[in-house]
């Protein structure tokens, strides 16, 4: 039942979604082998409408689902029973930071980033990808600004040798691309293909 839970999440069926948690509503709350919730998800495939049915079963959601849907409040009291979850990291290899980042959460990276989640923590998936990477890639100049009032590494490189500088220029972002640079963004960097960001115009 659970994989037909991620398959209508999977081809958009909204029907048969619901159809699966109206006869079984602890299903709202199951997880792929890895981990990863069927919240978390329809969130990552951008499907709204079966994050909102499966909302409303009222699903068990850590801090990676929370992190995602910008749940600055419930966040709070989990850090406060424990401080170590914002250290963790999920099923898919993002700490919260990187979550509450590519999905466009300034004030939850704050409250994570005060809460002692280190800035420059790579994914544990083989991407190498930080914080400001994940932020960057979603074009979250809020996101990317509270980042850079930390001090992350500005040319940290992902996977490829690619800095955000890169991924910033790439989608042609100007307001990123610029509060990158006056951050300190090197432009001569050049990535493992020997290119460097003004070649990603």
């Amino acid at each position: 039942m659970r994989d037909d839970v991620f398959k209508a999440i999977d081809i958009a069926d909204a029907k048969a979604l619901s159809e699966l948690l109206e006869k079984d509503p602890l299903l709202a709350s199951c997880r792929s082998n890895d981990g990863m919730s069927a919240v978390l998800f329809s969130l990552y495939i951008d499907k709204p409408e079966l994050t909102d049915i499966l909302l409303a079963f009222e699903p068990e959601l850590d801090i990676f689902d929370l992190a995602a849907l910008g749940g600055l409040a419930q966040i709070s009291m989990l850090i406060a029973a424990n401080n170590k979850l914002v250290h963790e990291f999920s099923g898919d290899g993002f700490t919260a930071l990187h979550i509450a980042s590519y999905f466009g959460h300034a004030e939850v990276a704050r409250l994570l980033l005060n809460s002692g989640a280190n800035i420059n923590k790579v994914a544990m998936n083989g991407s190498d990808l930080t914080a400001l990477h994940s932020a960057v890639s979603s074009c979250h100049t809020d996101v990317v600004k509270v980042l850079l009032s930390f001090n992350p590494d500005v040319n940290v490189r992902m996977l490829g040798g690619f800095t955000p500088l890169m991924s910033a220029t790439a989608m042609g972002v100007k307001e990123l691309m610029e509060v990158l640079i006056e951050h300190g963004s090197d432009q001569s960097l050049k990535s493992d293909d020997g290119r460097i960001a003004t070649d990603f115009k």
